[in-house]
């Protein structure tokens, strides 16, 4: 599985649900991989067929790429499931993406220098 920025979301999910996969088949492994990839995107941004494409491959099965259309189906399989939930972010990332402010001085204002 190939992961982007935002991707230690997916590998919680992935190692979190390792055990499981031996037992999978081809359709529950591509929900758990849709599922992972989810988890990879902010809260107010879903899965949809123009944000997501996946490839199949294995022994005895022909590499195939599904986007567009071709993702629809699989993606009604996750739909209204609930989020893993995610790690709040580090206390120097602000939340909304930005760059956090510059950290004032712990300095009572009253203890000014004195140049002279």
């Amino acid at each position: 599985m190939a992961l982007g920025a935002r991707s230690q979301s997916a590998r919680t999910y992935l190692e979190k649900h390792l055990d499981d996969f031996k037992t999978c088949n081809l359709q529950e492994l591509i929900r758990h991989g849709l599922r992972a990839l989810r988890d990879t995107l902010p809260n107010e941004e879903d899965l949809t067929t123009k944000n997501c494409s996946f490839a199949v491959v294995g022994k005895d099965q022909k590499f195939k790429i599904y986007d567009d259309e071709a993702v629809a189906p699989y993606l009604a399989g996750i739909e209204g499931e609930e989020r893993s939930r995610r790690q709040p972010p580090p206390p120097d990332v602000a939340m909304d993406g930005e760059q956090p402010a510059d950290p004032q001085p712990d300095v009572n204002v009253d203890e000014r220098m004195q140049l002279d």
